[in-house]
């Protein structure tokens, strides 16, 4: 059986303290850029594996990451949960760490799962989506004083690092999108509100109809399932077959494909969808489905790697202010928000 690589194997190849070594191994700021590189080399290329539990032991820490989804988790997840989960799980067991994953049934249980984590110390970081302005979660790990990143912004942003996609230019890329196709009115299908995410949507959507004369969009704030798209464009085409929806998750613009069939109308020939977050599958609709991208990748890595830096500093505020990353989404332009004379 082959030899487990310590930290004190990997110091005394590199010529340095075993704390500088540790430091390096957790992407520690103080330690300069090449000697955390150098580390990083070594680490690789000798296979070494931190001990968790020893480290935990010592440090009395739990040594894991937490991500707490929020609801609904429905049929068709967003992909980018899924690429962080993945990704994160990487990052995190490089820097010697584990990954825990809470999934909340409602928004009061989002709260709930919270205070357990810190009072059962299940984590030594979190990392929480689908910010409120006011965001009770927020509130207690602060409190608490437990290092954590939002991806999203809340009414506290200044006090704690975050990743965000301006959902604003995805409510104007839609309205762009589907005004320069059809005269049709407008329906934005948005998630709740109170959820930033889906209050900027709305802005920018509405933004943009008014800077380009347009009718003022009708907004409709329902849960981001495939049922919620469905119930709500039943009722919609009952009223008028010829609309555009402008939906802020593919999940919603799907569901409006299945009422679309059901009412024996066509996508593109009476109305026109543009979806949002490029789900799987997204390009298969018939046709297929214009929406818009997040970037999955680079926000997954961007969480991770910023929840890393913020452990690294024992949650800290550095002294330039905490990391803020904003990432604007892309348009992915097919077929469905177009109209044709067939």
């Amino acid at each position: 059986m082959r030899k487990r690589i310590g930290l004190k194997t990997l110091a005394s190849e590199l010529g340095m303290d075993a704390s500088t070594v540790s430091r390096a191994l957790r992407n520690d700021p103080r330690v300069r850029s090449e000697t955390r590189e150098a580390v990083q080399r070594l680490a690789l290329k000798l296979d070494y594996k931190p001990n968790a539990a020893a480290r935990a032991l010592r440090m009395g820490k739990s040594q894991r990451v937490a991500v707490l989804l929020s609801p609904p988790q429905q049929r068709f997840a967003s992909p980018i949960f899924l690429e962080l989960l993945s990704t994160l799980d990487q990052r995190v067991r490089n820097a010697g760490k584990s990954l825990a994953v809470f999934a909340a049934h409602d928004r009061d249980e989002e709260t709930s799962i919270v205070q357990q984590i810190l009072d059962e110390g299940l984590a030594d970081g979190l990392i929480l989506g689908r910010t409120r302005k006011d965001d009770p979660r927020v509130g207690l790990l602060m409190e608490r004083g437990l290092p954590f990143v939002t991806f999203g912004r809340t009414d506290v942003a200044e006090q704690h690092p975050l990743v965000e996609i301006d959902y604003s230019i995805a409510g104007r890329l839609a309205v762009r999108a589907l005004g320069e196709s059809t005269d049709h009115p407008i329906d934005i299908l948005s998630a709740p509100q109170g959820y930033n995410f889906a209050d900027n949507y709305v802005r920018g959507a509405l933004d943009e109809a008014g800077e380009l004369g347009l009718p003022t969009p009708v907004v409709h704030r329902i849960y981001m399932t495939e049922d919620g798209g469905e119930e709500a464009a039943d009722t919609l085409l009952a009223e008028r077959a010829h609309r555009a929806f402008a939906c802020i998750q593919d999940s919603l613009a799907f569901g409006v494909f299945r009422s679309t069939a059901k009412a024996g109308l066509t996508v593109g020939k009476e109305l026109a969808v543009f979806g949002g977050q490029n789900f799987p599958g997204s390009e298969h609709t018939a046709p297929p489905l214009s929406t818009f991208s997040t970037e999955d990748r680079h926000v997954a890595e961007l969480l991770s790697d910023v929840m890393l830096r913020h452990l690294a500093r024992d949650g800290e505020a550095p002294s330039e202010g905490f990391e803020h990353h904003e990432i604007a989404p892309k348009p992915l332009l097919r077929r469905s928000h177009l109209l044709t004379q067939e």
